[in-house]
């Protein structure tokens, strides 16, 4: 049985992944950035571990570290979902905007990779991923901090990558289009109805779904059909890309 960390578990995406996870025999840790009583409630038949901690606070991190230790918990496989959205244009962006989203999306994963990585902590460690966008690769309107932020992330990846490849781990990225989640929601009511069609034009297999996401996961995972991946931004975005 596998051990699979998922960081960023509050996020519509990661449930909807985790959800698929029901009938599989990995054992699920879900790190949650906040932890309300309403998703302990939700979990709470489940066979998954729960934590709580923003790993960019350095309490936090030393805490989610010390727990794995006692609990002697060797991770397999970790999924990197943290991350926010910015719909801003060029005269609304603030200093702190930039400090706000470059921390969720870049820096989580870098010291999400530091956590995961520590020796007595990745004995069994194969693979590590991380939910990026297409949007790194293609501007558009307003999303100039997310679509650079993405950018940095995927380069995080191949940096990363090289560094552990004499650990044998696998570190990877997905730049994912748009898909109907709670983010597609976002989208559209952010801007507008005839926006959200556009887009979709956009896409030449229309939008994605998170069962799309889900099959590359678990390829991504997989130690024998994945092993020689590594370093890898794939572009899951039913071709909006090309």
């Amino acid at each position: 049985m596998s051990t699979i960390l998922i960081s960023g578990a509050s996020s519509s995406l990661a449930a909807d992944i985790v959800s698929r996870y029901k009938k599989s025999k990995h054992r699920l840790i879900l790190l949650f950035r906040t932890l309300d009583k309403k998703t302990i409630k939700e979990y709470k038949h489940k066979d998954y571990v729960l934590l709580e901690g923003d790993i960019n606070i350095e309490k936090n991190f030393n805490k989610i570290e010390k727990f794995f230790l006692n609990k002697s918990i060797n991770i397999n496989f970790a999924i990197h979902f943290n991350g926010v959205h910015s719909f801003k244009t060029i005269k609304l962006i603030k200093n702190e905007d930039f400090k706000n989203v470059y921390d969720a999306n870049v820096l989580s994963f870098i010291n999400f990779v530091k956590l995961i990585t520590k020796i007595n902590l990745s004995k069994n460690l194969e693979s590590i991923l991380t939910i990026s966008s297409v949007s790194s690769l293609k501007g558009n309107k307003a999303i100039s901090l997310y679509s650079s932020s993405k950018s940095s992330l995927n380069n995080l990846v191949k940096s990363f990558a090289l560094e552990l490849s004499q650990r044998k781990i696998r570190v990877n990225s997905v730049n994912l289009g748009h898909i109907h989640s709670g983010m597609g929601l976002e989208y559209q009511k952010n801007f507008g109805k005839s926006l959200y069609q556009e887009l979709e034009k956009k896409h030449p297999l229309g939008f994605g779904n998170t069962k799309d996401l889900f099959h590359i996961i678990e390829f991504l995972s997989n130690k024998t059909k994945a092993r020689w991946i590594t370093g890898a931004n794939i572009n899951l975005d039913g071709g909006y890309s090309i």
